[in-house]
């Protein structure tokens, strides 16, 4: 191993080794310097619902940004051989796909976060978006290559009464808030078209909370 490459993994440790994702240290500081959310936060959390929260449930899944801007980028011929190993034959009643501004598939980042999400019964792609309709350029294009897939969808985008974010920098925060407020809601048997905006209170702790959580894990890991 080079001495760069050890180097660089001493200035930025791994945190947290969570199924397929890897928490270092700088994606923690992410939630306690107020910055703008990666896909490697939102990744592990979406993990992290289907994994612990939401585990075995049948009717709700979520799917990692990387498979989402994948899908999102590519020719609709490839949309299967992302989307097939996760949801194949699971029937799974929602799925949720975290959307990201970012138009290149070679490169990381992007300016904004917003919730796609599949309702198989009601045959609609929902949209939740904190800042008003920033992201409906991209969701209406990952639309159409969900439309494609599911074949059955009946309208592009259908907005949900979505809390607005009150800074430049939250709004991977409330996308991730947003999957599980309306994961639970679902999972009640109650219609999503009328979900109540998450809690605020929930906004304000969501940073702190992730930053305890990810460290219980570790600790969890370091047990077993």
């Amino acid at each position: 191993m080079s001495s760069n490459s050890t180097s660089s993994k001493e200035k930025d440790p791994v945190v947290l080794s969570y199924e397929n994702f890897l928490l270092h240290e700088s994606d923690v500081r992410l939630l306690v310097d107020d910055q703008w959310l990666n896909d490697s936060v939102i990744g592990f959390y979406m993990e992290y619902l289907n994994t612990e929260v939401f585990k075995n449930n049948p009717k709700v899944y979520f799917i990692s940004p990387e498979i989402v801007q994948c899908i999102k980028e590519c020719n609709v011929d490839d949309i299967a051989v992302f989307l097939d190993p996760l949801v194949k034959g699971k029937n799974y009643s929602y799925i949720f796909f975290p959307l990201n501004d970012q138009e290149q598939l070679q490169t990381v980042g992007g300016t904004h976060w917003s919730l796609v999400v599949y309702g198989a019964q009601d045959r609609r792609l929902f949209h939740m978006d904190s800042i008003f309709d920033s992201n409906e350029k991209q969701a209406r294009k990952l639309a159409l290559k969900l439309k494609f897939y599911f074949k059955d969808i009946v309208d592009i985008i259908t907005p949900l009464a979505t809390r607005q974010q009150q800074n430049s920098y939250d709004c991977g925060i409330h996308l991730i808030c947003n999957a599980e407020n309306v994961a639970q809601f679902v999972c009640a048997n109650l219609d999503i078209r009328e979900v109540d905006p998450v809690d605020v209170v929930d906004l304000q702790n969501k940073r702190t909370n992730l930053v305890d959580l990810i460290y219980k894990l570790a600790r969890r890991k370091e047990i077993t």
